[in-house]
């Protein structure tokens, strides 16, 4: 990188010599004698042989701390599908992203050996606002990224493992965030359309307001999808955002974010009945399956560089947010039925069955919450005995007021409140982070972190439902209250090699955590298997270089342990320790991988990429750890043929995977091949996707469920072993789209 920007400085300096000499050359008269010509009055006249220069731009990548990081531009995925911020994130290097129940429900994120549900140990922010929400009805560190609009995204700042001060919770396999833009380049209007009853609407534009830049978006977005039960999937979306410098040194900005969603699911359905003909793979054992949900944001911010060694940065964020989410997992294999006293029982024998109703065991999860925070950090840069330095300190809170609550249900109907509590819940962070550059080859970059949380638990169940103890262990619930705070201290370490110019090898360590839901936090005061914060240790060693100007290659070997994967089951909503589960699988972990990515510019015209992501996840007793993906490849050819004429091929390859911790259920792995295309002329674009070009029976989110059907539990044969259930991934699909520009 240096020879690079020794090589401008030369043919800058050379062409500045040229002009020098030619405007010495210029017939100009010699003044009088004695005259004097003051500098105002001077006037040159420009050579007809006079050297213009042209504008000269020197690039250079941002420094990163670790072979698996990297900042990834929007313009990246031009060419790859982007209707939803699911389809971009799955082109994001080892990451995947899936949606199990269909519709509005957040998705699943798998990376690095986990299965990281909707977010437990994967932060997701949007300009550092956080999405990622903690004691959710649903799932701990539910992250529903539905409120991005896409063509607002300007970067993805990819950070894998445990190494980064400045991230905290829930950033254990990494962490993802969403730089938006501050304009579009040119406005536009989009309208696209295909498969399935699938529509989207979207407008853009960026009005300059006086001094105040500012950027307006909205999306309109609808879908059946493939299933037989209509999704009936509506999301809108509305965005702004004013950015504005109060002084030459600084820089401040506002968003607002408005979101809603309503949508029928078709749930996930087990493989038994699929394969015996009984039901279609887009077929549905509850369509009363679906949700509603709603988020709005405001986040301010400002930044100042008073000198050019010091640095000033300031977030403020607030958020409401809403859920309403029906699911139904096992059907009837709990047997819910009335008794002629109105209790809700599980009765076992079959020739009472066909005089009761069975009510049969779909849940509602009701979630309601504010949320806020804020953080400063303070950077500064210097030199000491000959060393530059790079200090920063930041600090940071977060509060969340939330209302959560499970209740039995059927057809969307309520019959039990299973849990209903109100979470206080706070978050306070400090770090501090120095950067020592010791000689042109070697940096050093290390910090510490230090979090403190409080969880504070109020019961609302109904007083009547106290201690009741119905037939299924589902139904007994008592009242929750209590009170509990936990801290954690997370020191960190990099270590930069550059060997050779655009050559660098990482060695990094780092402490990270998840936070656990309130709920669990309480009730697990006395299992000792059972953590608030649950402390991840990290190690990777990996490599960076360019070559030729035409090839990128990044690589690392990694290793993770985490000290208890213990997590409160939000869908069972119990307090009490039983059979059924209020806490999922237990113990500590240990993975490790490999992470791969290569690109190369075969000519001026055509791209190839690929990463490639490998990881060995296990429990510490040589258990698998289910559903967690083992091999993940993705790549492709992306081609800019002129005229205006465009389009890539991609490919994405997930492998087979353990669905149970005895690896007697194998969860099965896709290839799926797309092809996009795109033709612009003037201020006219028009887009073809043409999406599972090989129509691929593959299966989107696959789970180990022990099920029942009605007419199974009616006859005694409820199965007792776990089966595949699984969200059938999409079939062949067309997507046209049109775009003017104005």
């Amino acid at each position: 990188m240096r020879r690079k920007r020794l090589a401008v400085f030369l043919v800058v300096a050379r062409l500045c010599l040229a002009a020098t000499v030619e405007a010495q050359d210029v017939d100009t008269p010699p003044p009088k004698e004695g005259a004097v010509q003051e500098p105002d009055e001077m006037t040159f006249e420009p050579s007809p042989n006079a050297v213009t220069l042209p504008e000269v731009v020197v690039q250079d990548s941002k420094p990163v701390s670790a072979a698996s990081s990297d900042d990834i531009a929007a313009e990246t995925f031009e060419l790859r599908p982007h209707t939803t911020l699911q389809e971009i994130l799955n082109n994001v290097p080892g990451l995947i992203v899936r949606q199990h129940q269909g519709g509005g429900k957040a998705t699943q994120y798998l990376i690095r050996g986990f299965n990281a549900d909707h977010g437990t140990d994967f932060l997701v922010t949007v300009d550092n606002l956080p999405v990622n929400l903690v004691s959710h009805a649903h799932g701990q560190g539910y992250a529903d990224i539905n409120f991005v609009i896409p063509e607002t995204v300007e970067t993805l700042q990819l950070r894998k493992g445990t190494y980064f001060p400045e991230l905290g919770d829930l950033a254990v396999a990494g962490a993802l965030n969403l730089l938006t833009k501050e304009k579009f380049k040119e406005n536009f209007a989009l309208a696209e359309g295909g498969s399935f009853d699938r529509m989207r609407y979207v407008a853009g534009l960026s009005p300059k307001l006086g001094e105040v830049q500012t950027l307006f978006a909205g999306q309109a977005y609808y879908s059946n999808g493939p299933f037989e039960n209509p999704e009936h999937f509506a999301r809108y979306n509305l965005f702004g955002k004013a950015t504005f410098e109060p002084t030459s040194t600084s820089k401040a900005w506002a968003s607002a974010t408005l979101y809603a969603a309503d949508w029928d699911a078709s749930g996930q359905i087990p493989q038994r009945l699929v394969s015996d003909g009984t039901l279609n793979r887009f077929g549905s054992l509850d369509p009363s399956e679906g949700g509603r949900t709603d988020r709005e944001n405001l986040d301010l911010h400002y930044d100042a560089t008073p000198t050019n060694h010091d640095a000033w940065s300031f977030q403020a964020y607030a958020s409401r947010y809403k859920l309403r989410l029906w699911s139904d997992f096992t059907f009837f294999q709990n047997s819910l039925y009335p008794d002629p006293d109105g209790d809700i029982v599980n009765v076992h024998d079959p020739s009472t069955l066909y005089s009761l109703d069975p009510r049969g065991d779909g849940i509602e999860q009701n979630d309601s919450r504010w949320l806020w925070g804020g953080r400063g950090s303070y950077t500064r840069s210097y030199d000491l005995q000959g060393f530059p330095m790079f200090s920063r300190v930041g600090v940071e809170t977060r509060t969340d007021r939330i209302d959560v609550a499970v209740y039995d249900q059927q057809k969307r109907n309520r019959f039990f409140t299973a849990s209903k509590v109100h979470i206080d819940e706070s978050s306070y962070s400090g770090y501090v982070t120095q950067q020592i550059t010791l000689t042109d080859w070697l940096r050093f970059e290390g910090g510490i972190r230090g979090d403190a949380f409080t969880f504070d638990v109020q019961n609302q169940l109904p007083a009547t439902q106290y201690g009741r103890k119905q037939g299924n262990v589902n139904l007994g619930t008592f009242p929750v209250n209590g009170y509990e705070n936990d801290a954690i201290v997370s020191p960190k370490a990099n270590l930069i090699i550059t060997p050779e110019p655009d050559t660098e090898v990482y060695l990094n360590y780092g402490n990270g955590f998840h936070s656990n839901d309130a709920r669990g936090v309480i009730q697990g005061k006395n299992d000792p298997d059972f953590a608030p914060l649950a402390q991840a240790i990290g190690y990777e060693l990996g490599a960076r270089t360019h070559r030729f100007n035409k090839l990128d290659v990044s690589s690392s070997v990694w290793l993770l342990d985490l000290e208890s994967e213990v997590v409160f089951c939000g869908d069972c909503g119990t307090i009490e320790q039983n059979d059924f589960g209020s806490f999922d699988t237990t113990g500590p972990t240990q993975r490790w991988g490999v992470d791969f990515e290569a690109r190369y510019d075969i000519t001026d015209w055509l791209v190839a990429d690929y990463d490639l992501s490998y990881a060995d996840p296990r429990y510490r007793n040589g258990d698998a750890i289910p559903i967690a993906p083992t091999l993940f490849m993705n790549g492709g050819l992306t081609a800019d043929l002129g005229y205006g004429f465009s389009a890539a091929f991609r490919i994405r390859y997930l492998d087979d995977r353990p669905a149970t911790e005895d690896r007697s259920l194998p969860a099965r792995g896709y290839l799926l091949m797309d092809l996009f295309a795109k033709y612009r002329w003037r201020n006219v674009e028009l887009g073809l996707d043409f999406l599972n070009m090989g129509n691929v029976d593959w299966q989107e989110a696959v789970f180990a469920d022990t099920s029942c059907t009605k007419k199974e539990a009616q006859a005694g044969r409820c199965p007792q072993q776990p089966d595949i259930h699984f969200t059938p991934g999409d079939p062949f699909a067309v997507r046209g789209r049109v775009i003017v520009y104005f």
